[in-house]
């Protein structure tokens, strides 16, 4: 668990920055962190403010705002249906980190990672339609249920989120149950095994938020088109871009929140 510790100390070390550079970096301020998340619990009521064990608590952030949380959001249809996903075996202390076997990307496919992250959330799209007209079955074969958690990153300045999932039965999933509802394309560059920073004794799968703060520039710079984007925004946004990373997990995340 290499990986999930060193950016636990680096959450841990990195000293707060309130200053604002929203609109030069893509990053949100604690203050503009909280403005966000206000105004997605006011667009979004499945989203609600949590609050951690005082143990756990971040002192920059107001007691009962120390997260946000929606809970039993269901997943029918797998993200990795065409892929293998596997634990590396070599015995190392990266021991969360996934290989992965999938399809050679298509041409559309480009070196620069923010450029594939953004074609994948534009190719994602029509697919996440059709998914949102299907019906759920409770179908404890394949009827899954996320409790999705969002945190305030201090060392990358934005949001990160956390998935924790179950089975239909209600039964926890492990860890290589919930990679298969990640995107193949970003499980292995993104995705890591963490435990839940703001509970005890819960396994996560968290998004890792170091290309968080370039996508949501791109992003916003499309949203300006349509007359801009304010920080409090933010987490609406943000959501579009964790829709193309867990595609199957059937959340809202309209934009027409931001009208």
């Amino acid at each position: 668990m290499l990986r999930s510790k060193l950016s636990s100390w680096r959450e841990y070390l990195t000293p707060i920055n309130n200053t604002s550079n929203f609109d030069e970096k893509g990053e949100l301020s604690p203050d503009e962190f909280i403005a966000a998340g206000d105004f997605l619990v006011a667009k979004f009521p499945t989203w609600q403010w949590g609050s951690s064990p005082p143990q756990l608590q971040k002192p920059f952030l107001p007691p009962d705002k120390q997260f946000l949380v929606t809970r039993k959001v269901p997943s029918v249809q797998r993200a990795s249906a065409l892929t293998e996903v596997h634990f590396d075996e070599n015995g190392d202390d990266d021991d969360d980190i996934i290989q992965v076997a999938a399809p050679q990307l298509t041409a559309n496919a480009v070196n620069d990672e923010i450029a594939d992250m953004e074609a994948l959330m534009n190719a994602n799209d029509d697919d996440l339609a059709d998914f949102d007209d299907m019906e759920i079955v409770n179908n404890d074969s394949k009827l899954r249920k996320y409790d999705m958690y969002i945190t305030y990153s201090t060392s990358y300045r934005v949001p990160k989120m956390y998935l924790v999932g179950y089975g239909g039965d209600g039964v926890p999933l492990t860890p290589q149950q919930m990679f298969e509802d990640i995107n193949a394309d970003y499980r292995d560059k993104t995705s890591t095994i963490e435990k839940l920073p703001v509970a005890t004794a819960t396994t996560s799968v968290s998004i890792h938020p170091c290309k968080h703060a370039n996508v949501m520039r791109v992003m916003m710079a499309h949203a300006k088109e349509s007359g801009g984007v304010r920080a409090d925004h933010y987490l609406v946004v943000f959501l579009k871009f964790i829709a193309s990373v867990c595609p199957g997990i059937d959340y809202d995340y309209t934009m027409d929140a931001l009208a």
